[in-house]
């Protein structure tokens, strides 16, 4: 791999955190309703990305028997 590969890969992958990290933005939660895919607090509090604490959810159980995290 060229150098000029290797330090554009480092940059995105950098620029790649910032964005799962929110970098120096405050993401805007507008989560509704419920979700499948969700991070779970193991306390019956979840949280559905782009949100994070404190717009937390609810765990439900659905009538299938699965685990939701509503809002």
């Amino acid at each position: 791999m060229k150098n000029s590969n290797l330090k554009n890969a480092r940059k995105l992958n950098r620029e790649a955190q910032k964005q799962i990290t929110g970098g120096d933005k405050v993401l805007v939660c507008s989560a509704s309703g419920c979700y499948n895919d969700y991070i779970s607090d193991g306390q019956g509090n979840c949280v559905v990305p782009p949100c994070a604490p404190p717009n937390l959810g609810t765990e439900v159980k659905n009538a299938n028997g699965r685990w939701q995290c509503c809002y």
